[in-house]
């Protein structure tokens, strides 16, 4: 593979290929990620978007006997959203049901947010380009306990083929317009 999506290799999402991934933002690891507090607070915004815009989310928990559940702030919005998948491999795309899930939805774009960086993510979003998924991950919704990891984690999945972005840039580009119809709540509920 030369590390470009061979069906489409634009950066340009499309609202109707959109699945969010919401990778282990777990009690027992989330208090030792760098900018903890401000993934805390983007986390939910995501959510919120993926709500208001009708974008199907996959979540996950890794080994949540030993890492604690989703922090509630993110579980309470998920709770609206189906199963979270408990999973004991890095890779979300390794455990049979969350790719068949990811799989069962038809889209094709995969947007990321998760901890950590350098490891569930990472590997993850190698898995979801490896199947030719189109990937955008969140920089400012994911992180790592060193910022070294979490730098050149996001250097080798961009250097693999993956989009590198922000949540308010994606949200932005998901929209499209001040004209969309749903901008004006967008502003009132999310961005305020």
């Amino acid at each position: 593979m030369n590390g470009k999506n061979s069906f489409n290799t634009s950066p340009q999402l499309s609202h109707d290929q959109i699945l969010v991934m919401i990778i282990d933002h777990q009690e027992k690891l989330l208090p030792h990620i760098l900018g903890h507090e401000s993934i805390l607070q983007k986390v939910p915004r995501l959510l919120k978007f993926c709500r208001l815009m009708s974008l199907p989310i996959v979540a996950t928990e890794q080994y949540p006997s030993g890492l604690g559940p989703t922090v509630p702030p993110i579980a309470n919005l998920l709770a609206n959203h189906g199963l979270i998948f408990h999973k004991t491999t890095f890779s979300c795309m390794k455990d049979r049901h969350i790719s068949q899930s990811v799989g069962d939805s038809g889209r094709r774009c995969v947007v990321v947010s998760g901890i950590e960086t350098h490891v569930c993510v990472q590997q993850t979003v190698w898995d979801l380009l490896a199947a030719s998924y189109r990937v955008h991950v969140l920089a400012d919704c994911v992180g790592s306990r060193s910022e070294l990891d979490h730098n050149i984690a996001l250097q080798r999945m961009r250097n693999a083929g993956a989009t590198i972005s922000t949540l308010e840039a994606f949200m932005f580009e998901v929209l499209g317009s001040c004209e969309h119809p749903l901008f004006k709540r967008f502003l009132n509920e999310i961005i305020k």
